[in-house]
């Protein structure tokens, strides 16, 4: 009788917190939805099979990318690009295949706003102040959100032939020293990558862990599941408590390992192997005899050094572990020993974020502002450089000598 009336009372109190636990859990979602309504995460499945990058956008598929500051539409266009359509190349267009990861294709932002958008407006303001220069440039969007080296190199063999650019330009950032995902085939339905797998293996199938499925669900459908995600993923406190409790010995390739010194080995072993589908994408362009600029493009840590003090405090490390200059500096030498022109933004954004903001603020990727100074920065260096196709245009001071004396000429 008492070991029954134990089990009673046990019961009893399940059923009493699964009550009160789901009741505190739909007031929070009320509460949330009425008072702090969140950009719940849209479902992204706008994905497509390619043979050769081994995956592009859907063709004319369109979305709404949604986040905590941000609600952007993705409109693709019948190539699967997140850009306007192309024809074939006009007389006097100079031609620029922007290949990158979700930096280029410009996350959480309109397309006007987007990399491709504000670089193609710097350069052509730039070209149109130089007097007697009449190129208008093209810059076609081949970027792809979780794009890596492999798939830089693999982006230019698919497009280039479809769009016969000029030149290439390509955003790498610090977090670009893994390509694990090299030679991956993938299985997609419904817009969805669901498995991937390498040549003669069985593909590794997706979706199967019911707590990942869970939270995937709860991020699309739960306005309160957001608020304590963003609250959690955000927090210092939760931050340096993870990493008290993680093993020291459990690897774990965080956004902070490629500053640390020394660079685990493993980073290391990353970058060699990114470094080689890099070195793949140098000599596929230089056969075509087409120029190969790369712009390092810096995370948010790299630019506010109190995000990156917190981002330290959270991870439990100190800044005498560190190296911030210490991937620009591996992807710097990989350029000379290459010759590859290295455009860098990071002064101009440095100085434009101690006045106003270049990245949002819950996210590590820049808003257009920090894209505007980018590309303005670029496009200067770029015509200082005289790379393509200020290497056939005359100079500014050629150019304005020739037009005085020209209206010398016409007034006399």
């Amino acid at each position: 009788m008492p070991n029954k009336l134990r089990k009673y009372v046990w019961l009893k109190r399940v059923i009493l917190n699964a009550i009160v636990l789901s009741f505190a859990l739909l007031w929070g979602e009320a509460f949330t939805v009425i008072l702090l309504p969140q950009n719940v995460d849209s479902k992204m499945n706008i994905l497509a099979s390619d043979p050769v990058i081994g995956y592009i956008y859907m063709p004319n598929a369109s979305t709404y990318e949604k986040g905590r500051e941000y609600n952007a539409l993705y409109r693709i266009n019948s190539l699967g690009l997140r850009d306007r359509e192309y024809g074939p190349k006009k007389d006097g267009v100079f031609r620029v295949l922007l290949l990158g990861d979700s930096f280029s294709v410009s996350h959480g932002l309109a397309i006007e706003d987007s990399l491709s958008r504000q670089m193609e407006r710097a350069l052509q303001e730039v070209a149109d102040t130089q007097v007697g220069t009449s190129v208008k440039f093209e810059v076609i969007n081949t970027a792809v959100g979780g794009y890596s080296p492999y798939n830089y190199w693999k982006a230019y063999l698919r497009w280039a032939p479809v769009f016969k650019p000029d030149l290439v330009l390509l955003g790498l950032s610090p977090d670009d020293y893994d390509s694990s995902n090299g030679e991956l085939i993938y299985i997609i339905e419904n817009g969805s990558r669901v498995a991937s797998f390498r040549e003669g293996h069985e593909p590794k199938k997706r979706g199967g862990n019911l707590v990942r499925n869970l939270r995937k669900w709860l991020s699309w459908n739960s306005d309160f599941y957001i608020l304590l995600r963003n609250f959690f993923y955000y927090n210092e406190l939760v931050g340096r408590l993870s990493t008290k409790f993680t093993p020291k010995s459990e690897a774990r390739l965080n956004q902070l390992q490629q500053f640390m010194l020394p660079q685990p080995e493993i980073i290391l072993e990353h970058w060699a192997k990114s470094f080689s589908y890099l070195e793949k994408l140098h000599e596929s362009t230089s056969a075509d005899n087409v120029e190969l600029i790369i712009i390092p493009i810096p995370l948010k840590e790299e630019i506010d050094a109190a995000v990156f003090q917190r981002t330290l405090t959270a991870c439990g490390l100190k800044l005498e572990q560190m190296d911030i200059n210490q991937p620009l500096d591996q992807i710097a030498a990989f350029c000379r020993k290459r010759n590859i022109p290295l455009l860098d933004p990071r002064p101009a954004i440095k100085a434009r974020n101690m006045e106003v903001p270049c990245y949002f603020v819950y996210d590590g990727h820049w808003i257009p502002e920090g894209i505007h100074t980018a590309v303005v920065s670029i496009a200067h260096q770029w015509s200082n450089l005289h790379l393509p196709p200020w290497n056939k245009i005359s100079s500014r001071e050629d150019a304005e000598i020739k037009y005085i004396g020209r209206t010398a000429a016409k007034y006399r």
